[in-house]
């Protein structure tokens, strides 16, 4: 029972840091909730693993990203198959309505990345400083750094848009 409670503890104080991570990577709301669903149960598999190299919040992250990314390769192989309309143009639109000059919020310009400058500049809202970025994706800080430059220059192009 004692393991039980600390995996529900550790999912507890970690919800807020899944939840804005499944919303990085996922626009659909009930895609979202199922996504947010896979990292829990990727995170109460993942914990009996843990050695301590990081923080457990680098460690959550890490398990999080590696759960988002598998669900946006999967969904876009499956919009592939179906030979379906991007749904994150189908946002672009609806968003062009909700806002009158036509511009971004910072989460549909996030969505918009690709995946590899999408993870840095998430983990670095987080507050992750580069070292635990790097330890979390599993490159250097040198990267880190260069995607993180890339996405803010991409990031800017379209919240001007």
């Amino acid at each position: 029972m004692e393991k039980r409670d600390h995996i529900h503890e550790i999912l507890l104080q970690y919800a807020p840091l899944m939840a804005r991570i499944a919303a990085t990577h996922e626009a659909d709301q009930a895609l979202r909730e199922d996504l947010l669903q896979d990292i829990s149960l990727a995170v109460w598999h993942a914990v009996e693993n843990f050695r301590g190299d990081s923080s457990m919040k680098t460690f959550i992250a890490r398990v999080a990203h590696n759960r988002a990314v598998d669900h946006v390769l999967k969904e876009t192989r499956r919009q592939d198959r179906h030979n379906l309309s991007d749904p994150l143009l189908d946002l672009v639109s609806t968003d062009s309505h909700q806002h009158s000059d036509n511009t971004y919020d910072l989460m549909t310009a996030m969505r918009r990345l690709p995946l590899k400058f999408r993870q840095v500049i998430s983990l670095q809202l987080e507050g992750f400083n580069q070292a635990e970025i790097a330890h979390t994706l599993g490159i250097n800080e040198a990267n880190v750094a260069k995607r993180a430059s890339r996405a803010r220059v991409q990031l800017q192009k379209l919240m001007e848009q």
